[in-house]
């Protein structure tokens, strides 16, 4: 391996017992726990001096939520630590997960993989929420990418990498980001400006920070439906509005295709 990756995990202190789950998974000795930032019992106000509420709303068109405060901020500090560590290099990947990730059977295999051969991607999605299957049928008609014989192959295993159609909201279950990336979002932080922004806001990530995410297929990581309870809900999504999807598929396909050019 070239580098001992560095992990962390996001998780509240209070939550014991979805720490316990998470560290039953093979091969998660070696994650260092990040208590998350715990701002349900704080009030606006004093979150606001912390996090621009004013500017989400008018980007975002709604209210934020305490919860969405807690998640951006917490991410932020794991980027603080990241970028601190000197044994961590610019284009090093560390790996971010939160408590509820549910890993494939090889998952630590493939991480090992990925560090070994040069991706290029600032971020790498190896886990998305929301998703049943580690290689649902929503992942393509919903998130497509280009054709899997010119998808790149993630050496020894059935794993691929590429870009997909667009950046999109993947939720923060489990992602790989590079040093120099979590410094970029650390510069959005100078002279007094503060974040504003949901943590898996990748379209924003791309478009204002020029950070390229890239996405693995099948999925490394999932919500564990042991934790989850909006996972239901989505059961009914796809049936619900499959012939909708299916007419954008086409263009998103081809949209994927010119992206991965």
């Amino acid at each position: 391996m070239r580098y001992k990756m560095k992990k962390f995990l996001v998780s509240l202190e209070k939550d014991i017992q979805r720490r316990e789950l998470f560290f039953s998974q093979r091969n998660t000795q070696d994650f260092e726990v990040f208590n998350a930032i715990n701002t349900m019992t704080q009030d606006l106000t004093s979150l606001g001096n912390l996090f621009d509420i004013i500017k989400f709303a008018q980007y975002y068109g709604r209210n934020v939520t305490k919860g969405e405060i807690g998640c951006t901020l917490s991410h932020l500090a794991i980027y603080q630590k990241i970028a601190d560590d000197e044994t961590i290099n610019e284009r090093d990947y560390a790996l971010v997960c939160e408590d509820d990730a549910l890993f494939a059977e090889n998952f630590q295999q493939v991480i090992q993989e990925i560090v070994k051969q040069p991706m290029g991607a600032d971020i790498i999605l190896t886990g998305q929420s929301k998703i049943l299957e580690f290689n649902h049928i929503e992942l393509e008609i919903n998130y497509p990418s280009t054709f899997k014989f010119l998808q790149k192959k993630i050496a020894n295993s059935g794993y691929r990498y590429s870009y997909p159609y667009r950046n999109y909201f993947a939720g923060t279950v489990c992602y790989l980001i590079t040093k120099a990336a979590a410094k970029r979002f650390l510069a959005e932080l100078t002279n007094g400006r503060l974040p504003f922004w949901l943590a898996d806001d990748f379209i924003l990530f791309n478009e204002k920070f020029k950070l390229n995410t890239a996405i693995i297929r099948p999925l490394l990581a999932i919500e564990n439906p042991v934790l989850t309870s909006n996972l239901e809900n989505s059961r009914g999504s796809l049936n619900n509005n499959l012939f909708k999807k299916l007419l954008k598929y086409p263009l998103k396909k081809l949209l994927a295709f010119k992206r991965n050019l």
